[in-house]
């Protein structure tokens, strides 16, 4: 989900006002896992499962052995693999290099134009799942909200199951095939290196399905517009297939599409992280650490993007996104793909992929108090995994916090490997806005420890280089977190908590009119509504809608130029004769003013404006900027 905040959203740890105790607390209390709506249930609980096949193998010592562990975890891949969904169809040829289809490798996805369901395949499904989500919510008393189920699970629960014929077709024409085209390199798709390349005919890594959901989501007031979180997934393939939805509001088409965040490239993140609008039964394919998120969108989003003013978070295309998301439910199906080599001999088995071993290394080790043995063991199997370094660097400042009374130089140690770790992370993945902010997190404690040691004549222009780089990483955070909450891909949490951040950088480093622009930001950012207000719904056309104009700050440039570009936007008012308030709305507005000043007796009512009750009357209504 990871979100990175040290918020609610627990999925994106990060540092603020409680430092980096806080931040190790929130760690271990909430652990990052990957999106709900498609882990099977054996990847949420590798660490138990896990940690029983260890002490099996390794009786003699307190600790097990590195070899014990991976060889724990190859067999759960190779278990998962072969048993989770054995009943979809895997990969079937004879010699690695098979392709049929003609993609460009440099992508982060594909998305072929066809179809790979038939309309009656995806309205069974559909319609599968949704009388099963119905009777659960039943039975359960569940409110609506974001659903999964096991495509197992439906299987057994109808007797119209003529898609599982499809589906495997799928599969092993179009699936399969596709993604040894369009990652054609990819180590896992090669043999492994333990495996001993015997005379006789050897089996080759084929691919296959190792967790398989239908998701749902949105359809009801007040909803957020994504079926799944924003996060990373299991195994090494991801294949997400849209299912439609059930009708059609206001004559507007609502489809699915992917946020896919590695799309967000760019300085100015101008560049249009959406894939879609996907028809029923398209699919997208991409890699497992992508960290995407299923949403909803209208279908004619692509003229909406033109129409898309990027200076502002609060657009027509985000409230048509909320429309679009309240209107109807929607559907996808989920597929996770890793590879397998099946063997005849329990005991001789091949190795996992590295990306599998890492992944599980890191998730099962979260709440482990030697994790970051594990976290450096996975950084060896797999070095280039950006999500491993970033975890790594979040765990050594979480070491350095000063409750655990190790020596200043020792926790600034941990705090250059911290800020290595996370470097390395926003090389690997630069638009991943959660490693940004625990960077420049990382470069404050760096600063404020070296301040520690240094007199009281310390280096200002060694602290204005360091702060320089923390507004650089948070600025970088917050192009990319707008991104996301431009099309409802993420909540305004995060991005709030790093506008904050950025804005007192700069008050630090004395650039108070920049200050004061990211100020205007953060209210902006505080003002969305995560969900659509009545007005927004009404279809009705107002008529009658008063314009306004900005009333602005005087420039004290002496380029008269340059000081009409830093006027500031700071209050509007009203042109022509069109009235915000009608008369009625007025007298009902002055009678309950008086009837309370007359009970509050002269008591303040504002610590914001210093006004008090009964010595005048003002109506004061406060706005967020812009």
């Amino acid at each position: 989900m990871m979100s990175r905040s040290g918020t609610l959203s627990v999925d994106h740890p990060r540092t603020h006002s409680g430092g980096p105790c806080l931040l190790f607390l929130l760690a271990v209390l909430f652990q990052p896992h990957t999106s709900f709506a498609f882990v099977t249930p054996d990847h949420q609980h590798h660490k138990g499962n896990l940690n029983v096949g260890i002490k099996q193998t390794s009786q003699s010592t307190l600790e097990p052995s590195d070899e014990d562990i991976l060889k724990e975890i190859d067999r759960k891949h190779y278990n998962d693999a072969i048993k989770l969904c054995s009943y979809l169809a895997s990969e079937a040829i004879t010699s690695v290099g098979d392709k049929l289809h003609e993609c460009d490798t440099t992508k982060a996805y594909h998305s072929p134009t066809n179809t790979v369901l038939s309309d009656e395949a995806i309205n069974t499904l559909r319609t599968t799942a949704q009388s099963y989500f119905e009777k659960r919510r039943e039975n359960n008393h569940r409110a609506w909200g974001m659903e999964k189920v096991e495509l197992g699970e439906l299987l057994v629960s109808t007797d119209d199951v003529g898609w599982k014929k499809e589906l495997d077709d799928a599969l092993t024409q179009n699936i399969y095939p596709l993604i040894r085209s369009g990652w054609p390199t990819h180590d896992a798709l090669s043999l492994p290196n333990n495996t001993i390349v015997k005379k006789e005919y050897h089996q080759h890594p084929v691919l296959t399905v190792t967790s398989a959901t239908v998701v749902a989501g949105c359809g009801f007031p007040s909803t957020q517009a994504t079926l799944t979180t924003l996060e990373r997934d299991a195994g090494l393939f991801v294949v997400h297939i849209d299912l439609g939805n059930d009708d059609q509001v206001a004559n507007t088409a609502v489809m699915g599409a992917l946020y896919l965040e590695s799309l967000t490239a760019g300085c100015e993140v101008q560049s249009n992280p959406i894939v879609g609008p996907l028809k029923p039964g398209q699919m997208v394919v991409h890699r497992s650490i992508e960290r995407t998120s299923a949403i909803v969108v209208p279908s004619d989003i692509q003229s909406l993007e033109q129409q898309n003013k990027k200076s502002s978070l609060d657009t027509s295309l985000r409230r048509q996104i909320l429309k679009a998301a309240e209107s109807t439910r929607h559907y996808a199906l989920r597929l996770v793909v890793t590879t397998k080599i099946e063997s005849n001999d329990e005991t001789d088995i091949s190795e996992a992929p590295s990306e599998e071993r890492s992944y599980r290394l890191r998730t099962f080790s979260r709440l482990l108090s030697s994790r970051m043995r594990y976290l450096t063991l996975a950084s060896e199997l797999d070095p280039f995994s950006s999500d491993i370094h970033f975890w790594l660097g979040f765990d050594f400042l979480a070491k350095s916090s000063p409750d655990n009374q190790l020596g200043v130089h020792q926790q600034l140690s941990d705090i250059d490997k911290a800020v290595f770790h996370l470097e390395k992370a926003a090389s690997l993945c630069p638009t991943d806005a959660r490693v940004h902010f625990q960077l420049a997190a990382t470069l404050k404690a760096k600063l404020e420890w070296e301040k520690r040691l240094l007199t009281e004549q310390a280096d200002g222009d060694a602290e204005s280089v360091y702060l320089t780089r923390v507004a650089d990483a948070l600025e970088r955070s917050v192009q990319l977190g707008s991104a996301a909450v431009r099309v409802c891909a993420t909540d305004t949490s995060d991005l709030s908590i790093t506008l904050s951040t950025l804005a007192e950088t700069r008050c630090k480093m004395g650039e108070f009119e920049e200050a004061l622009n990211i100020i205007d930001k953060w209210a902006e950012c505080g003002s969305l509504r995560s969900a659509l207000a009545i007005e927004d719904r009404s279809h009705k056309l107002h008529s009658r809608i008063p314009s306004y104009k900005w009333i602005q700050t005087q420039g004290y440039e002496e380029d008269i130029h340059k000081s009409i570009l830093n006027r500031r936007d700071v209050a509007v008012a009203t042109v022509g004769d069109v009235r915000v308030f009608e008369p009625e709305d007025i007298s009902l507005l002055r009678a309950a003013a008086d009837k309370h000043f007359a009970q509050a007796a002269g008591k303040q009512t504002s610590r914001y404006t210093m006004q008090y009750e009964g010595n005048i009357l003002y109506l004061f209504c406060p706005f967020f900027s812009k």
